[in-house]
């Protein structure tokens, strides 16, 4: 009998003791493998991909000359089929977010643990394997086999978990496609992943729900119990289906699940996760209810803080809904402090109320919390409608409103709010004072441009676009003086500016600056120097 071709492993650090302690920790042949040498360098392991050929990779990151990056890029640009899995002891987010742009199968780090090994390996034949098969089969899109039937419909239920329990009807839908359950009860698994930085690319986000997959099935799955994953957003499901003592023992699995969890927050380092447990329900039609009930101990989460484990269970039943904090007498002097524009009384209310929530964090949920979020957003724009401004750039209402996923505490959530509500309101202020202002500015200029001739009222107002009477009140308001004040100020400056450069004659000068009359010219002069032209020529000329 013919031996089945071995796939060919190369092992890769600068410490050969490592690289011998790989070797021994696996059963190769076992698994169909076989380690074809070990290099200490990047530069002899590219050499030995050139001439051996080998199927899967496993090197380290940092190493003399060419280091595990550069390597994994030059195998990327050359050797794209090669199957790369590092193992390393560098976590930091730079390392793996290098390594996972090149589509690495597993960023492992050491001590590196049997099991997570076999299952990096196995996870590269696989793809191996498919990229084989690919060729000779396209893959069909309908729906040809029980499992994928069964993701497809946990897909379809999460997308609309409120209509679920209408499509198809689900008791005929699953006796169409001859679909069974192994055992009796379901219980819903959500693992939301939140990565929010600016390296948050589609290959990071492509590595983490595939690695929460491998943890989440590979500590749940058993003799007894079945598992049906399927992501929606940034979010992973399980559904898991078995009898009473497999879904308790899926359960006490959790914990594991949570630790593994951190592993991977050592690698990526900026990741945050929840995961919730919905109850367990007897009825395949009920499984929409587990997806409201999973949802809600993500939500929880802002009351559990990050990195929870939230069951269903210990969510407390709500005693006080929304209208309980924002009340009418909340709602009228928080709108009131918004128009006024006092930012002092808008941070103080939101203290005072993210005080009461934490008091009585134990009568309400995260569904309450963030309903409050959205409706203090909501009440704040209502009141600002009375400013000008109409460009918030990055802070509309519907933008403030989606990041109310992103909080672990009710502090964090409500603090933000309040030091963005101040910023707006500093910009609704620095609006409407240069709105207040423009008129004037627009003004001053006309009067610069135009004052040795025949200025009018009118002419101004017409100008400015405003009534002549308003103009006049608020230009006296901002500037401490009528527009006619101003337009004599204005050409008895210049009229100082002719007297000290030019030898023309005082008669001249006032012509020349606006002045029908000598004698008017010099009185007016007078009044805002203390002395006349001819006197101000000698003692500054």
């Amino acid at each position: 009998m013919m031996d089945v071709a071995r796939r060919k492993v190369i092992i890769v650090d600068d410490e050969q003791h490592i690289c011998r302690l790989i070797e021994a920790l696996i059963d190769w042949e076992a698994h169909g493998l076989e380690v074809i040498g070990s290099a200490r360098d990047g530069g002899s392991a590219f050499q030995m991909c050139q001439e051996l050929s080998p199927d899967i990779l496993i090197t380290d990151i940092q190493m003399p000359g060419l280091s595990g990056i550069d390597l994994i890029k030059k195998l990327n640009d050359q050797f794209p089929e090669i199957k790369v899995i590092i193992i390393t002891g560098y976590s930091q987010f730079p390392y793996a977010h290098q390594a996972l742009r090149y589509g690495v199968v597993d960023y492992l780090l050491k001590p590196i643990q049997k099991e997570e090994l076999e299952h990096a390996l196995q996870k590269g034949m696989e793809l191996i394997d498919r990229e084989i098969a690919l060729p000779l089969e396209k893959e069909s899109l309908t729906l040809k086999s029980m499992q994928e039937i069964k993701v497809n419909l946990l897909t379809l239920i999460l997308n609309d978990a409120a209509q679920a329990p209408k499509i198809h009807n689900l008791n005929r839908f699953m006796e169409e496609y001859h679909l069974k359950f192994q055992g009796r009860q379901w219980q819903l698994l959500q693992v939301e992943f939140i990565l929010s930085n600016e390296e948050n690319t589609v290959s990071v986000q492509d590595f983490l729900k595939n690695k929460i997959k491998d943890i989440v099935v590979g500590e749940l799955k058993g003799e007894h119990i079945e598992t049906v994953t399927a992501l929606s957003g940034n979010s992973f499901f399980c559904l898991l289906n078995g009898d009473k003592d497999s879904l308790e023992q899926a359960r006490i699995q959790l914990n594991q699940v949570k630790n593994k969890l951190l592993v991977v927050n050592d690698i990526l380092q900026r990741i945050n996760f929840t995961i919730g447990i919905s109850s367990v329900c007897g009825e395949f039609g009920r499984i929409s209810s587990c997806v409201k009930e999973c949802h809600a101990c993500i939500h929880y989460k802002i009351l559990k803080g990050k990195n929870k484990i939230i069951k269903y269970s210990d969510i407390p039943a709500v005693e006080l809904d929304a209208s309980y904090f924002i009340n009418e007498n909340f709602r009228k002097q928080f709108l009131k402090d918004v128009v006024d524009a006092d930012s002092e009384a808008v941070s103080a209310q939101i203290n005072e109320l993210v005080t009461y929530l934490y008091r009585f964090s134990g009568k309400i949920d995260g569904n309450v919390v963030l309903e409050i979020y959205q409706m203090l957003v909501k009440l704040f724009f209502k009141g600002i409608q009375t400013f000008p401004i109409t460009d918030f750039k990055d802070f509309t209402q519907d933008n403030l409103i989606s990041q109310k996923e992103y909080f672990y505490s009710i502090s964090g959530a409500f603090n933000y709010l309040s030091e963005i509500f101040e910023m707006l309101l500093k910009r609704c202020c620095e609006e409407k004072e240069d709105q207040n202002t423009q008129p004037i500015r627009e003004t001053q200029l006309y009067i610069e441009e135009h004052y040795m001739e025949p200025v009018k009222l009118e002419e101004i107002a017409r100008h400015v676009g405003l009534n002549e009477t308003y103009l006049s009140s608020i230009f006296k308001k901002q500037m401490g003086k009528s527009l006619i004040d101003y337009l004599t100020y204005t050409r008895v400056q210049h009229a100082k500016e002719l007297l000290i450069n030019r030898n023309k004659s005082v008669n001249e000068i006032a012509e020349e600056v606006g002045f029908n009359d000598a004698k008017y010219f010099t009185k007016r002069f007078k009044k805002y120097t203390g002395v006349s032209p001819n006197e101000y020529r000698k003692l500054f000329a």
